[in-house]
């Protein structure tokens, strides 16, 4: 009897060791047991693509489409210092010796006096006109030909056959080194052309197809 429990021992703590052996195992990588509820993470992207909105505006157009103010001839002499009266009539009287002033037959020069003008009187009309005058500092018209007032590029002015007007020179036109001063308040009359010098260095001119006055602030043509 004693020999049979003794046999009997071993095996039992043979079977108990093997139970231990077969229900061990690493728990890292055991299956869940029965019954365990494994939660699954779901990502969930909410990274949104932003909508591109554009800012680049069209630009305006920046071209003036203004017309020049045009004036009439009782506004244009309103710029002048006296007025339309300070024009002088074709028929009025000089009261200088226009000897005085001839440069070469059949023409005759002076300048203002501040010699800011050069101006110029021709017997017959040409390119050059009857009369016409240049500024060292001119104004430019309010319409036409708008000049820089640089060596080459000198306001002009001058009355032909066809009428006044005034425009841009390169060239010395009315310019002569032997011209004389007209001196305020004087008047050159010859061949049917009057020049008068007023204040301010200006100079007005009547010849039979029209007149001009003219200075550095001043281009009035009628």
């Amino acid at each position: 009897m004693t020999a049979m429990r003794t046999f009997v021992a071993p095996i039992a703590a043979l079977c108990a060791s093997a139970l231990m052996g077969c229900s061990g195992g690493d728990s890292a990588t055991d299956a869940p047991a029965a019954g365990t509820t494994v939660a699954t993470s779901t990502v969930e992207s909410t990274t949104a693509t932003p909508a591109v909105k554009s800012t680049t505006a069209t630009p305006a157009s920046e071209e003036s489409t203004a017309t020049p103010p045009e004036r009439t001839p009782e506004e244009a002499a309103d710029l002048v210092p006296g007025g339309a009266p300070f024009q002088p009539s074709g028929n009025e009287a000089g009261n200088v010796d226009p000897a005085v002033f001839l440069t070469e037959p059949g023409k005759y020069n002076f300048t203002s006096p501040m010699g800011n003008l050069h101006c110029g009187i021709w017997a017959s009309d040409g390119p050059e006109g009857r009369v016409g005058c240049q500024a060292e500092d001119g104004r430019n018209p309010v319409e036409g030909a708008q000049c820089s007032n640089a060596a080459n590029d000198k306001v002009a002015i001058r009355v032909t056959g066809a009428g006044s007007g005034s425009f841009c020179t390169t060239q010395g036109i009315y310019v002569d080194q032997n011209a004389l001063v007209l001196d305020v308040g004087q008047v050159l009359s010859v061949d049917g052309v009057v020049c008068k010098s007023g204040p301010d260095d200006i100079i007005a001119c009547t010849a039979p197809t029209g007149g001009f006055t003219f200075s550095r602030d001043i281009n009035y043509t009628y």
